[in-house]
């Protein structure tokens, strides 16, 4: 199994391993394998580690946000953050606040009937605010804001049927 890893601002994607006989490797990007032994002791936050037959004592508490870890290794303290390939999939996906600068069009992502236009021109609108409503294949698609702004345009109304791609709002 992947995980991607962040360690004092490096990045790292390590690689999880089971052979045959229920050994556990890690393998590094650099092509590195490592036999690996990790067992609990004493406690549900201090554990045992074998890495090639060497011995540590690992300390893991959860840190202050979602997939975040302090780990003490022999004495030095880390500040981990870990996801599983699937979720560092997901987390490319999803928009970041601070990408959207200037404007940004608020397109119909396929065509339907405009049911609804929630905001109108001039209006302060936050992001994820609902912007319209757009009916296609018996199905409501309610269409929201990227990010926080003012309404520059409005380009469609209620009952107006568009097509796909076509600008419904523009926000500042």
């Amino acid at each position: 199994m992947l995980y991607y890893s962040q360690i004092a601002g490096d990045s790292l994607k390590v690689e999880i391993v089971s052979d045959p006989e229920g050994a556990t490797h890690v393998r590094l990007p650099d092509g590195r394998e490592m036999a690996v032994d990790f067992q609990p002791a004493l406690g549900e936050d201090l554990f045992s580690v074998l890495v090639d037959s060497q011995s540590h004592q690992v300390h893991i508490e959860p840190g202050e946000n979602r997939g975040e870890y302090e780990v003490t290794l022999d004495g030095q303290v880390y500040t981990v953050s870990v996801e599983t390939e699937r979720q560092h999939r997901l987390n490319s996906l999803v928009p970041r606040t601070n990408l959207q600068s200037g404007e940004v069009q608020v397109k119909a992502p396929m065509p339907g009937l405009v049911s609804i236009v929630a905001v109108e021109v001039g209006q302060a609108v936050e992001q994820g605010q609902r912007i319209a409503i757009l009916e296609a294949m018996k199905m409501e698609n309610e269409l929201r804001a990227p990010k926080a702004g003012t309404v520059k345009a409005v380009n469609v109304q209620a009952g107006q049927t568009v097509e796909q791609n076509k600008v419904l709002a523009v926000i500042e």
